[in-house]
């Protein structure tokens, strides 16, 4: 039983590994078409990760409403108080 434990997390620790092993670009010779299309696509992956946190970031904060509530205000008063 210990056994067939043990070959079990040993084959899954390996396909985890192999699984997240990012793509490198390094198999390419760096003045070649492919490395740089292998280099385009990895920082328009990560871009696109950093965009999308940032814009759940920017949600959160509710500058719409607090620009409307801001504009309709006539005093620095009224706007806190609000």
């Amino acid at each position: 039983m210990k056994i067939k434990l043990f070959v079990y997390l040993l084959i899954l620790t390996i396909t985890n590994v192999n699984l997240s092993i990012a793509d490198d670009c390094n198999k390419f010779d760096k003045l070649s078409k492919e490395y740089a299309k292998c280099a385009a696509e990895l920082i328009k992956e990560k871009t696109s990760e950093k965009y999308k946190e940032g814009k759940k970031k920017l949600n959160k904060l509710n500058l719409k409403e607090k620009l409307i509530k801001f504009k309709n205000s006539k005093t620095h008063k009224e706007f806190t108080e609000k």
